[in-house]
């Protein structure tokens, strides 16, 4: 859970804010065509993301908002974008890495 709010945290500075929300979701959301300004509906959902997520109410994300956000709604751990490797690729590098178990004891 750490590891995926750092990935959020574009910037390190321990929370993740309206404008790291906006970018993330603006690049990881298909574009549709519509008569709306597509940057407002993306407002209009980090707002929505807030009112979810931000328990302290003081308009960004602590780790502590996260955390206790994806406890309550474990589908909210990528809400902003894919941060951890689909299982097909998870288990490719883990046949890769736990190839020889032996092999890194010889050295």
């Amino acid at each position: 859970m750490k590891y995926c709010f750092e990935v959020f945290d574009l910037n390190g500075d321990g929370f993740i804010s309206k404008e790291e929300m906006f970018h993330m979701l603006k690049n990881s959301l298909l574009k549709q065509p519509s008569e709306e300004d597509p940057d407002e509906g993306i407002k209009d959902l980090v707002e929505i993301t807030l009112k979810k997520m931000d328990h302290d109410h003081d308009g960004k994300l602590s780790f502590s908002d996260y955390e206790q956000a994806v406890r309550e709604e474990t589908l909210l751990l990528e809400a902003f974008g894919p941060c951890l490797p689909d299982p097909k690729s998870q288990m490719e590098f883990e046949a890769q890495v736990f190839k020889d178990p032996n092999e890194f004891n010889d050295m």
